[in-house]
């Protein structure tokens, strides 16, 4: 269920991680999770926004303050060429790894064309949802993308690439993938790395709810619920991209090597760049993936569920670690706990 409401998940999870300014609302630090490997994140290190065109003057002044050494921009060229160039303190200059399958340019034009009838047959009664879903999905599946989120990725391993900003457009899917993978590879527990992918609503409520009205208002579109799965962020959009990762690649980490071409020596850079030199390296679980989305289900607790997912795998409520290793343990998804000594 997508996060909406008054109970916001600002306030608990990123009080101090929003980087506030006037053109930009979703620019964010994903420092300051602890991760399975022992510390938290070091903060001040990569930074994850929407798109840079419309900042301001004292924006870019706060964006230098940052000390950044690397922006990455997933835009397409027709998205660059609509909403404009990034905004840069003078001497920095994007990096173009251009992601297609986020560009929701179609999705808008029939939004656009006021055809109430049009929109409702392409995306009502969960089509919208749907198209969501297959675009996370294409993140894995489509090399020219997984290619970019590679060459991402690679660059932000790269010794002095860091302090490092990646964006796109609106900041939460193509971004939203990025830092998940990113969080998984520290060994961010599970449930924060969904809770840091749906911040994403909080943060452009106010804009989007603006948005609907005033398309409501101006009779380009008469049911505003339409353009909610397009606008809003649900787990099951971030389950589809990891499935189809364990889908293709048989785990996570099999992925991260294989599909997104990032070796051990190149992720333990990036490790210690973002945890320091105290890292366990041999956690009491690997970073490898569990289907904590699967189904929505998977959110850790303090039992075993019994639920078999996938057939002969029990789904795993522990919280001991971050995504778990794929390979089951004593038939199971994860390690057993120690017995309590009486």
């Amino acid at each position: 269920m997508v996060h909406d409401g008054p109970r916001a998940l600002t306030g608990y999870f990123a009080p101090s991680r929003h980087v506030r300014l006037d053109g930009a609302v979703n620019l964010r630090d994903i420092g300051g999770y602890r991760s399975i490997y022992g510390p938290e994140l070091s903060r001040g290190r990569i930074f994850r926004g929407d798109a840079l065109s419309q900042l301001t003057v004292d924006d870019v002044s706060v964006l230098g303050s940052l000390g950044l050494h690397t922006v990455i921009d997933f835009r397409t060229p027709g998205e660059i060429l609509v909403s404009g160039t990034d905004r840069l303190p003078h001497g920095l200059a994007p990096v173009s790894m251009p992601v297609g399958g986020g560009d929701l340019g179609a999705l808008y034009e029939i939004i656009a064309s006021g055809d109430h009838e049009h929109q409702r047959l392409e995306l009502g009664e969960g089509r919208a949802a749907a198209l969501m879903v297959e675009m996370n999905r294409g993140f894995v599946a489509d090399p020219r993308q997984r290619e970019a989120f590679g060459a991402a990725l690679r660059m932000l391993c790269m010794p002095g690439s860091l302090p490092a900003l990646y964006h796109c457009s609106s900041g939460k899917d193509r971004v939203g993938w990025m830092t998940a993978v990113i969080l998984t590879i520290l060994g961010v527990p599970r449930e924060f790395v969904l809770n840091d992918y749906l911040l994403s609503n909080d943060f452009h409520r106010t804009g989007y709810q603006k948005l609907r009205y005033d398309l409501v208002k101006t009779g380009i579109v008469r049911d505003p619920d339409l353009l909610r799965p397009i606008m809003e962020q649900s787990p099951t959009y971030l389950a589809a991209a990891f499935e189809e990762a364990e889908r293709r690649y048989g785990s996570f980490s099999a992925f991260v090597t294989h599909g997104l071409q990032v070796g051990k020596s190149a992720l333990n850079e990036l490790r210690h760049a973002m945890l320091g030199d105290l890292i366990r390296q041999d956690p009491a679980v690997l970073p490898g993936i569990i289907f904590f989305f699967r189904g929505l289900g998977g959110a850790c607790g303090a039992r075993r569920t019994g639920r078999r997912t996938p057939p002969g795998r029990p789904l795993c409520r522990c919280r001991a670690a971050s995504w778990t290793t794929t390979a089951p343990t004593a038939g199971r998804c994860c390690p057993p706990r120690p017995a309590r000594s009486r």
